[in-house]
């Protein structure tokens, strides 16, 4: 593969999408630690209050964003024995715009809360240490940082009598306006119910109308239409049910309660609060005094005897449907006809052309199950797909029967004169083998449905494997069978049309979603590191227009000269997309072996100390502080490494250190940030003797790269 050519690729798109880049600014948020007392009794509950201060037109999340994709504000306990800590507590959050999304979250000061809890055996007198770690994410209006974290460290004394904190009177006064309480009023009236896509929550109670109802386990589609209404004292609120959404978050849990946050900026009566806790069991009251937990999970159901049925039906409807494809649906009608005019007016032997058709689909389905069943006793279902090489192929295979009946091409209809011989045999044999030509002919258009029938088959063992896969061929035999016995039937079949046409371009998009499974199992067992993971989408992208080309100019209506030119196209885009996504050759070991020991730059993990070590060495160090998203990273991983520039890193003795940030890595933003760098890639050259670490520019080519070294180790 020409790596400058892809280098150049990679160039461009990183200059396009500069924008993009992490940034590594200050932090856009102070945190400060408030425990509630500092001395507590044996067995007292107390609160622990992180506030976070954000700078402005920046925001954290609420549990529950709203999108079901951000980085939620979390704590990590480090508790003496005997200690309890509660999940970290929210209080209510707002509601805003985010890249035009809706979202949940907090602006200015703000306070999360953990509830511990201390031993009834803890001894008077001893002082307690407490430590957690707590991290958060900060976004602005249409873009977020990686997530910041930070520990915190205090502690208390056990004493005859607790001891509050002064400074929590502010936190106080912040738990009064927004941290839910869970007493509620005595004459509210709580219920909730659901159906398949909504959820309706109402309460009875003098209430200000402008109330806000913060759901806490994504429930609830924060993006969809959601409303409140009042009539009197009566104030329900309605909406849709969490299916997922086009952003990325994933349907939400279906519970058999509704838990969140009401809250009023107004006055309440009956109470100091702004902010209440709902627990309500839908079509049942509500149980204020809930503690927030984990959600509930979803158990599926044993695979009983209903379920054999329902996957057998539909096994048999997908076999039914498979006759609706333009590759079958028309031959239908034909070939029973066919079968009338070789009996003439015998009932009898139209009948028996019938059950030999059937006869022959069914063997066919039964040699399919055969090949399939002795693999079950040495693999599971899918093991292929840890090589490579099958997954690519698959890959390949599923992308033009994709493209074929999305309309680009036809494969249906080279299949017709496969067998063409036998099948056009006179007699009961020629039927036989015409029900075995029906499923070569079905075979391109079956692909979205063989696939899941095999896949639903695989759990079963002996006879029911053969009679799952059999079910398909009964299906697909039906109308046959069944118009060789009532051939009056033809006359009512629906006429082809353009409809089938349709019919079989929609079907198109099962195989395309096929399609992007293997390419996420492709791109995870090769495109990884390096740049191999644009190399398969380009790839990909000429095979795709290879298919273009083929059914476009490839037709029997062209001329010959064009359609001899369109082959050999085609075939140059297929060769070329397959030579760009193709697994990677194996390395010969012996050549490995040598290209390591000389030229290959060997990346150890950085650390501030193995810095310092190598320095005090008298050893170079070269660090890059780069990430697997960082598109400009990796534009340097292709283009600036050359064989010369490692061969005399190898000989100058540089260390090279790596600092990976695709993760959070706190203590590699702090390096970037004493560097007076805001954004990655970071390249640092330090050299012994000499105290300045020098940083590269952001984009590397070799010539530059190399001048760079040389200027600075040759001084």
């Amino acid at each position: 593969m020409n790596h400058s050519y892809l280098s150049a690729i990679i160039a461009i798109l990183a200059i396009m999408t500069s924008p993009l880049r992490a940034q590594f600014g200050e932090p856009k948020t102070q945190a400060e630690l408030f425990p509630e007392y500092t001395s507590v009794i044996p067995g007292q509950t107390f609160s622990v209050a992180v506030e976070l201060t954000h700078d402005d037109h920046w925001h954290s999340y609420f549990i529950n964003d709203g999108l079901g994709t951000s980085i939620i504000p979390s704590a990590e306990w480090k508790l003496p024995d005997g200690w309890t800590a509660s999940e970290l507590l929210f209080s209510a959050p707002h509601e805003f715009a985010f890249s035009g999304a809706k979202v949940y979250g907090y602006e200015g000061t703000n306070y999360f809360f953990t509830e511990i809890t201390a031993p009834k055996s803890a001894n008077v007198g001893d002082k307690v240490e407490f430590t957690f770690d707590s991290s958060w994410q900060v976004c602005d209006d249409s873009s977020c940082l990686p997530p910041n974290s930070q520990e915190f460290t205090f502690s208390l004394t056990i004493a005859d009598t607790a001891v509050r904190n002064a400074e929590y009177t502010k936190v106080d006064d912040y738990r009064l306006q927004s941290f839910p309480t869970k007493d509620l009023p005595k004459d509210w009236k709580i219920s909730a119910s659901e159906t398949t896509d909504g959820i309706t929550l109402s309460i009875e109670g003098k209430l200000p109308e402008d109330l806000e109802f913060f759901e806490y386990d994504k429930q609830i589609d924060v993006q969809a239409t959601r409303s409140v209404t009042h009539d009197g004292d009566k104030h329900t609120f309605s909406a849709t049910r969490n299916m997922g959404n086009r952003l990325g978050g994933k349907p939400g849990p279906k519970q058999t309660n509704l838990r969140g946050i009401l809250y009023t900026a107004s006055d309440v009566e009956g109470s100091k609060n702004h902010a209440f806790w709902i627990d309500v069991s839908f079509n049942g009251s509500a149980e204020g005094a809930a503690t927030p937990a984990a959600n509930s999970e979803n158990v599926e159901p044993e695979e009983g005897e209903l379920g054999v049925v329902v996957i057998l039906g539909s096994l048999l409807l997908g076999g039914l449907i498979l006759n609706l494809m333009p590759c079958v649906f028309p031959v239908i009608g034909l070939k029973i006809m066919g079968f009338v005019q070789q009996a003439g007016e015998d009932k009898k032997k139209i009948k028996l052309h019938g059950i030999a058709f059937t006869t022959g689909v069914l063997a066919s389905f039964l040699i399919l199950a055969a090949i399939l069943y002795p693999l079950k006793a040495t693999t599971t279902l899918g093991a292929q797909l840890q090589e490579p090489w099958v997954v690519f192929v698959l890959l390949v295979v599923m992308l033009l029967l994709a493209l074929s009946m999305a309309g680009l091409f036809e494969i249906g209809a080279m299949a017709t004169s496969v067998g063409g011989n036998l099948a056009h045999k006179d007699g009961i044999s020629g039927s036989f083998f015409s029900g075995v030509l029906a499923v070569v002919i079905a075979t391109p258009c079956s692909a979205p449905f063989l696939g899941p029938a095999i896949g639903a088959a695989w759990k079963f063992d002996g006879p029911l494997f053969f009679l799952s896969l059999l079910m398909m061929g009964v299906g697909l035999a039906l109308p046959y069978i069944t118009l060789s016995f009532f051939p009056a039937l033809v006359n009512k079949l629906p006429r082809p049309g353009a409809w089938m046409e349709s019919f079989k371009q929609g079907m198109s998009f099962l195989l395309f979603a096929t399609v992007g499974y293997l390419v996420w199992v492709y791109n995870g067992q090769v495109g990884e590191e390096g740049q191999k993971g644009l190399a398969i989408m380009l790839g990909i992208t000429s095979i795709a227009t290879a298919g273009w080309i083929y059914g476009r100019w490839d037709t029997p209506a062209k001329a010959n000269g064009t359609r001899i030119k369109a082959k050999i196209l085609a075939l140059l885009f297929l060769a070329g997309g397959a030579v760009l996504a193709m697994p990677p050759a194996p390395e010969d070991p012996e050549l490995a072996a040598a290209e390591s020991a000389v030229a290959d730059l060997s990346w150890e993990k950085w650390s501030p100390r193995r810095v310092e070590e190598l320095l005090a060495e008298g050893t170079p160090v070269y660090i890059d502080f780069t990430a697997k998203w960082c598109l400009t990273c990796q534009t340097n991983k292709a283009s600036a490494y050359t064989a010369e520039v490692r061969q005399y890193m190898f000989d100058k003795g540089v260390v090279t250190l790596k600092a990976d940030m695709t993760k959070k890595y706190p203590e590699a933003t702090k390096a970037i940030h004493n560097l007076n760098r805001s954004a990655i890639p970071v390249n640092v050259l330090y050299v012994p003797g000499d105290s300045t670490p020098y940083v590269t520019r952001e984009l590397l080519t070799p010539d530059y790269f190399s001048d760079f070294l040389k200027t600075r180790l040759e001084k």
